[in-house]
């Protein structure tokens, strides 16, 4: 009777004996899931460690690679630099040299040669003659002259203020760049703009002289405190067909017969330091190195980016 009551149960699905079983079934089931998870969390954590580093190891060995490359243009520009004396002067202030290296594939090298002593030497401020010599090229470019009177006080060795906290902060010796005029009180990103492209910062400033062949309007207009917008455009016209050979053929020049005599000692018509550009790409990793060299190849300036 019972055996049988038991087979009844059984057949009408009553009897729970076998639930368990389905219950740890289950579990596994979610188990095994958890741990694939966790599995595929860790390969891909994994390849993207390798991804990571290998990305890391390519951009090292890019970097690498265009460094060498742009330092190769450095050399390349110097031997032409080298050559630039043996050649009547020129009124080209700025030549890209053309590169026929192939550096392999993805990679390229770009090489500009400019010329430095078509600028104001900020490092020649060592007297008043000079400082308002930089207040007139503030005049023209509308920039407040005063300014002038704290980059001379950065310049300058001592600590005798020109103006109202001119000496505050200063560095009271030579420019390295004229990336320090930023540090100066009230020269900011327009100001720096705008007075760039005329100023230099050259370590050889004694003796420097500015080039009349290549010097622009502004800084022609600065040579003396008795030149005129008119006279500086004068100059500009007459070396466009035919450069000056010598500096005393200014006084060739209509207006410029007296003062003429005043570019004598410091101006030529030739340059003996050039602003190097070099920027090599490799598979979009760019390097890039500023330097300032002369005719005899010595190196005043040197920068990697």
């Amino acid at each position: 009777m019972m055996i049988a009551e038991i087979n009844n149960k059984q057949k009408s699905g009553s009897v729970t004996d076998q639930s368990p079983v389905v219950d740890n079934r289950g579990s596994a089931l979610i188990i095994t899931l958890l741990l694939i998870t966790i599995l595929v969390g860790l390969v891909v954590n994994f390849v993207y460690e390798v991804y990571m580093d290998s990305s890391a190891v390519s951009n090292w060995s890019n970097a690498q690679r265009a460094s060498y490359i742009a330092k190769s243009g450095q050399n390349i520009a110097v031997s032409f630099i080298k050559q630039v004396k043996l050649y009547p002067p020129t009124n080209i202030r700025e030549i890209a040299l053309p590169v026929a290296i192939d550096f392999g594939p993805a990679s390229s090298l770009a090489v500009m040669v400019e010329d430095e002593n078509s600028k104001f030497n900020l490092n020649k401020l060592t007297d008043d003659k000079s400082v308002d010599s930089l207040k007139k090229l503030f005049e023209y470019l509308k920039i407040n002259p005063d300014l002038a009177l704290l980059i001379a006080d950065w310049r300058d060795p001592d600590s005798d203020p020109r103006t109202s906290e001119s000496e505050d902060l200063a560095k009271n010796g030579e420019f390295w760049s004229i990336d320090e005029l930023k540090l100066i009180k009230g020269i900011d990103n327009e100001v720096f703009a705008k007075i760039s492209p005329y100023v230099t910062a050259t370590s050889n400033w004694f003796g420097w002289k500015v080039n009349i062949n290549t010097a622009d309007l502004p800084v022609l207009f600065i040579m003396d405190d008795q030149m005129t917008i008119t006279l500086a455009e004068s100059i500009i016209d007459y070396r466009k067909d035919t450069p000056f050979e010598t500096v005393e053929q200014v006084q060739n020049i209509s207006g410029l017969e007296k003062i003429g005599i005043n570019f004598i000692g410091k101006s030529d018509v030739r340059s003996e330091n050039y602003r190097v550009t070099t920027r090599a790409v490799v598979n979009d990793v760019t390097r890039v190195i500023e330097s300032i060299v002369d005719t005899s190849s010595r190196i005043y300036f040197w920068r990697e980016i």
